[in-house]
């Protein structure tokens, strides 16, 4: 009687996860019975220990033919690496700005910014992975998951506790391998096109190169231009600094928070939180300053010039004597706002006294009212209450322009230069139109009376 090696013999993988068992040329002569058992005790004695199959043991035992090998009769279980560490952004990254009716043909890209405290991305940690086992019972073990490599970079944080970054100031939002940045300034290195279009900023902006008409930059902090701005917009809530300066073509407008430094202004319209510095020229220009007006080197010619400290230039005026007007104190913005508010609160006292004399009338109906009467006299309630609140709104506002006002009484104008003919200077509701041409001068207010000393 013959051994069962003598009919099969068993192949292992290279890997140890999966045996085979075949038949021999033998086979078909083979003059034993087998059963499970003597399969399985095979098995073992070539020390197969882990993932026997009986249904495959049974599939051996129920073939008739050579044709019918080889069959798996064990497998092992492959261990499960564990996944690599992954980083999801909290970001929208598309710089596309969606088409709605309102769009600009020159908002041609979004910034992706972020603001301080704003989450950026959530790291998801490497998986330790699960062992697995081969078919000698030996355990195959399991390899972890890479870390992400990317770290917190300038103006980024990351908080282990919530395996997360976070923005450490407002800015640009710079992503790459190895590390996640927030940039404060946007820079573009060229004159503004299509290729940039209108830029909107959290942070600051330096525009190596011209602006020319028609585009719009707005920036939370500093704007810098090294070039001209042409009849464009040019908004920050810090500074702004152009090295040539602005041919506005009266539709080109500058708006700084802080200080505004400029070559020269040329029909444009400008306003400064602060103070303005202009290194030649101001010509037939709209310029407001909440403090001085800074125009040393050069001529201010035409326009308007508001301010509400001091104003000081080379020459005012030109022999020519074209018209130019200083203001002092309430300058033209401050005033026209005055006057809207004004006649805001004029129709609000107005529609408050027809509110009051509807409401006696309701009141005084109400004894003996019906449901709809009583709607209608909580309806007026409501609505004089609104148009109150309304009202002592603009009263502060007002009030706030008003406290403003007496700044004139400090105020001076200094011409280093030449104060020609038909400048028309006011100090607050005070106004002397020069007519004759002054040399050297600084012109103030004394006791209500506009006077000029020479310097």
């Amino acid at each position: 009687m013959g051994r069962i090696q003598d009919y099969f013999y068993i192949q292992t993988s290279h890997d140890h996860m999966t045996v085979s068992i075949h038949c021999s040329d033998q086979y078909e002569e083979m003059d034993m019975v087998i059963d499970e058992q003597t399969i399985i005790q095979y098995l073992k004695e070539n020390n197969i220990l882990f993932g026997i199959d009986r249904e495959s043991i049974k599939q051996v035992i129920a073939a008739d033919s050579k044709s019918d090998f080889p069959l798996i009769v064990a497998q092992g279980i492959h261990a499960e690496h564990g996944i690599d560490g992954y980083i999801t952004y909290e970001l929208n990254f598309n710089p596309e700005i969606p088409k709605t009716p309102d769009w600009n043909f020159r908002d041609v890209m979004r910034i992706p910014t972020v603001r301080t405290g704003q989450k950026l991305a959530t790291v998801t940690m490497p998986g330790a992975g699960e062992n697995g086992t081969d078919v000698y019972g030996n355990t195959v073990q399991a390899l972890p998951g890479k870390p992400i490599q990317t770290k917190a970079g300038k103006n980024v944080v990351y908080h282990k506790d919530g395996q997360s970054f976070y923005a450490a100031s407002e800015g640009q939002v710079s992503v790459n391998e190895r590390f996640i940045e927030i940039h404060k300034v946007f820079e573009v290195n060229e004159s503004l096109s299509m290729k940039n279009g209108n830029l909107d900023f959290v942070g600051s902006i330096i525009i190596h190169g011209d602006v020319p008409t028609g585009y719009t930059v707005k920036a939370e902090g500093d704007v810098k231009v090294f070039g001209m701005v042409e009849a464009a917009t040019i908004i920050a809530g810090g500074s702004i600094f152009i090295s040539e300066g602005l041919a506005g073509m009266q539709k080109g407008y500058i708006k700084a928070g802080d200080n505004i430094h400029i070559g020269n202004i040329n029909q444009g319209s400008v306003y400064a939180g602060n103070d303005l510095f202009v290194e030649s020229s101001i010509l037939h220009s709209e310029c407001t300053a909440k403090n001085n007006v800074y125009c040393q080197k050069g001529n201010i010619i035409g326009g308007v010039l508001s301010a509400g400290v001091s104003i000081e230039a080379k020459d005012i005026g030109n022999r020519m004597s074209t018209q130019t007007e200083i203001v002092f104190g309430v300058n033209k913005i401050i005033d026209k706002k005055e006057k809207r508010l004004t006649a805001e609160k004029k129709e609000l006292e107005d529609t408050l006294a027809k509110l009051a004399v509807i409401g006696k009338k309701l009141e005084a109906e109400s004894e003996q009212a019906d449901s709809k009467l009583r709607i209608t006299l909580l309806r007026q309630r409501n609505s004089y209450k609104k148009t109150a609140d309304q009202l002592a709104n603009i009263e502060g506002l007002l009030e706030q322009l008003n406290s403003h006002l007496g700044s004139e009484q400090k105020a001076k104008l200094i011409a280093n230069g030449h104060l020609y003919p038909n400048v028309m200077v006011a100090f607050g509701k005070y106004k002397r139109r020069i007519d004759t041409m002054y040399k050297s001068v600084q012109m103030n207010l004394v006791q209500n009376e506009i006077t000029i000393q020479t310097l």
